[in-house]
C-alpha cells in the first residue's frame, strides 16, 4: 500500500495542471497505519526495516511536493495513518473521523507518528492521542 501511494503521489507531479494532492478512502477507515501482522516476528529485521524506510520515504515525499497535500479523513486514522494524517499541508476531517495511536495498548510506542503529531499539534493533544484510544 505504501509503495502504492508513493506512485500515487509522484503520478503527475512535474505535470503544470497539477496543483494540489488530496488522499482521501472510502468505508469508515481513511488508514489503519502498519498491518501488525505482516511485522511479525517471522519475518527478518531486513524487512521490517525496508517497511519504515519506505513509510518514511512517503512521509517525507509528501512534505516535499510542489503542491499543496490535503487529508480528507472521514473514518479511522491510527498509527502510521495518523501520521500520514499529520504530515499532509492540510487535514480536512469530518465528525466521523477518529485519531489515534494506539500501540501503547500492545506494548509498543507509535515513536514515528509521534514526530508527525509533534509537529503539527499542541504537545499536550499529541501525548493525549499517543496513549489513548479516541473512539
Amino acid at each position: 500500500m505504501l509503495q502504492a501511494l508513493k506512485e500515487d503521489l509522484l503520478h503527475d507531479v512535474k505535470s503544470k495542471e497539477l496543483r494540489v494532492i488530496v488522499i482521501s478512502a472510502e468505508g469508515p477507515v481513511f488508514c489503519s497505519g502498519h498491518d501488525l501482522k505482516e511485522l511479525s516476528t517471522q519475518d527478518d529485521v531486513k524487512h521490517h526495516t525496508q517497511v519504515f524506510e519506505l513509510c518514511a520515504e512517503v512521509m517525507t515525499l509528501i512534505q516535499r511536493l510542489p503542491v499543496p497535500v490535503i487529508a480528507k479523513v472521514n473514518g479511522l486514522a491510527t498509527a502510521a495513518g495518523c501520521q500520514l494524517v499529520a504530515s499532509c499541508d492540510i487535514a480536512v476531517a469530518s465528525e466521523k473521523s477518529r485519531f489515534a495511536t494506539p500501540g501503547v495498548n500492545i506494548g509498543l510506542f507509535c515513536s514515528t507518528p509521534a514526530v508527525a503529531l509533534g509537529r503539527s499539534l499542541p504537545r499536550k493533544v499529541g501525548l493525549f492521542l499517543s496513549y489513548c484510544v479516541i473512539l
